[in-house]
């Protein structure tokens, strides 16, 4: 998530509503990179777009050594304090950087595993980006590296607007996020889906509410697999959330590991 587009309460809040269920995708992750990964070693981490550092906290207290980057300094901020509360920083790199211009900032075959997850992917505005994107993470994985992106396609004739809820709490904080997707107008053209948020931060002294949208990217089954055959990377494996074959079912979730050439 960019700067410009979170005009969220602090991360501490952000973290709140991400954080369950991190235990669980960090389990799947590890097994992907366990099958799919050249010659089995998977100690080496890179998360782009890492939010508040959840999944760099839960891999680092499992003894890997990762790093991440995020665009928002805040969020930056925020991660670093959270693994150093928690010893962890000797294991965990976080900075800050764009998903299409990180490059300069990571070492060459410096990682066997990266991962996207959630959408994120789809915070990139274009095309150009993606690729650019696609290379840098290429050049960031050795040989026999994977990435590991979980990303939602379009069928622009039969989208259609969506609302999802999401709860959680930490302490007395309750955070309840009603999210809105819209797809495309006039189906594909524009490639921009809509997302709508309302945001409501409970506290004993009271509520806080707070709205923000902002635009995803959107692919469907062929954008989506051209971009990647246009990319130095390769498709290794299609599955579904749970990390089976998706083979030809249209999900509304999907995962792909993607291998680097050479």
């Amino acid at each position: 998530m960019t700067a410009a587009e979170r005009d969220y309460p602090p991360p501490s809040i952000y973290d709140i509503l991400a954080t369950p269920g991190t235990a669980a995708v960090g389990d799947l992750l590890q097994r992907l990179a366990r099958r799919f990964v050249v010659g089995g070693k998977t100690r080496r981490w890179l998360e782009p777009a890492c939010g508040t550092g959840r999944f760099l906290r839960l891999f680092a207290g499992r003894g890997l050594a990762v790093a991440g980057f995020d665009a928002d300094p805040e969020m930056v901020a925020y991660a670093r304090a959270r693994l150093a509360r928690r010893g962890l920083l000797r294991r965990a790199r976080v900075f800050t950087a764009d998903m299409a211009d990180f490059g300069p900032r990571v070492a060459p075959a410096s990682f066997d595993v990266a991962f996207n997850v959630d959408n994120t992917l789809r915070h990139l505005a274009g095309d150009a980006a993606l690729q650019a994107h696609f290379a840098q993470i290429q050049s960031a994985l050795r040989p026999g590296g994977v990435y590991i992106v979980g990303l939602s396609l379009s069928d622009y004739a039969a989208d259609f607007p969506e609302e999802d809820v999401w709860r959680a709490a930490r302490g007395a904080c309750r955070v309840t996020q009603v999210v809105n997707y819209l797809p495309p107008a006039g189906g594909g053209g524009a490639r921009r889906e809509r997302v709508l948020s309302h945001l409501v931060v409970e506290r004993p002294g009271g509520a806080q509410h707070a709205d923000h949208a902002y635009d995803l990217r959107c692919y469907d089954e062929v954008q989506w697999r051209t971009a990647v055959a246009r990319s130095p990377l390769r498709l290794l494996a299609g599955l579904d959330a749970n990390g089976n074959p998706r083979e030809d079912r249209r999900l509304p979730y999907q995962i792909d590991v993607l291998g680097r050439v050479g």
